[in-house]
């Protein structure tokens, strides 16, 4: 036993607990897998004005910030089942859901930062995947955990001021959520990026670009597992630091394809699946310490996933919302950024 310390001890118990769930469980026979997070709004401590931009701006040496982020989803994950009415059954398998999200970014000697997020499913209804074959199946779990998110992130010293910041970043999920409610994938992921940010005068944006890569599962017509992440923001001074408004965008263009489907009558192909969401807020400071920021929002799914359907007559194209793309979506966020 001379070889273990109690440092290895401990990564051993980790790695024990967050093991990955089995095929059956994310592979099951009725390809109705629970295996996916049903938000897919990642929130980021630091000096950012945005909720779905990680911040570009360091975190001051030796300090931490913090970012919370109380969210209404509406309908996340929607399936359209065949019946007898001409345009199918909506089944609300994620229907509510109010989230939080907790994040953390400590800041240590030489730029370097480490970054924690703890999002939970604080209340959610719907009829879960047992509902999409049983009217008499239990509803979805009401509370959740989703997957936590470690990371380190470096702001690169370009020399070019305040009115610029550059940050590459690294995140890694664990596999500790709840992958039968929709709340986590069951498997580690990874998740490199680099976000930006600008400033010019009472003007100011910021943008995130990159991948997410996981374990691709099934859910019914759709394949979802490692996408492209990108996310972008702009806004401007109304008075000061006391009042902002921020508009942003974030889409989630899947990485994997997506299969085709063959009826009597059609054939179904070329789907591209496109989570994607636009946002508005208000952001206010609202006390003489202008680390403390408050942020009123919401917004709603954008219709940029889509699929060819061919028949005798020719083939038409439809846009919709894709699995986790919300209806709409509500949020209030508080962030502690020390030093800006």
């Amino acid at each position: 036993m001379s070889g273990f310390t109690p440092r290895g001890l401990a990564l051993l118990a980790l790695l024990g607990f967050a093991r990955p769930a089995s095929a059956t469980d994310c592979d099951p026979p009725s390809g109705i897998s629970t295996c996916f997070d049903a938000n897919t709004l990642w929130h980021h401590a630091g000096p950012t004005r945005f909720a779905s931009v990680a911040p570009a701006e360091p975190v001051p040496e030796r300090r931490l910030a913090f970012a919370g982020l109380l969210t209404y989803l509406d309908r996340p994950v929607l399936l359209n089942a065949p019946s007898p009415d001409p345009e199918g059954r909506d089944i609300r398998v994620v229907g509510r859901v109010v989230d939080l999200s907790l994040a953390y970014a400590y800041a240590l000697p030489g730029g370097l930062e480490l970054t924690l997020a703890t999002p939970v499913v604080l209340h959610q209804s719907g009829a879960g995947a047992e509902g999409i074959t049983s009217q008499s199946a239990p509803p979805l779990g009401a509370v959740a955990v989703r997957d936590p998110r470690v990371g380190v992130a470096h702001a690169l010293p370009l020399g070019l001021g305040p009115s610029f910041a550059l940050k590459p970043r690294l995140e890694v999920t664990l596999p500790l959520g709840d992958d039968d409610r929709y709340a986590g994938s069951g498997a580690f992921g990874l998740a490199p990026s680099v976000a930006t940010a600008f400033r010019a005068g009472a003007l100011h944006g910021a943008g995130e670009v990159g991948v997410r890569l996981r374990r691709a599962v099934t859910f019914a017509t759709a394949r979802v597992g490692s996408e492209l992440a990108t996310s972008v923001g702009f806004g401007a001074d109304l008075w000061g630091e006391r009042l902002s408004l921020e508009l942003e965008a974030f889409m989630l263009p899947s990485l994997v394809s997506q299969p085709g489907r063959q009826t009597a009558s059609s054939r179904v192909r070329d789907g591209v699946l496109v989570p994607a969401e636009w946002l508005a807020s208000l952001r206010s400071v609202p006390t003489s310490d202008p680390a403390l920021a408050l942020s009123l929002g919401g917004g709603t799914g954008l219709p940029l996933s889509s699929e060819t359907r061919a028949t005798d007559g020719g083939a038409t194209t439809e846009h919709f919302t894709g699995v986790t793309t919300p209806r709409f979506r509500l949020f209030f966020g508080v962030r502690y950024s020390p030093g800006i």
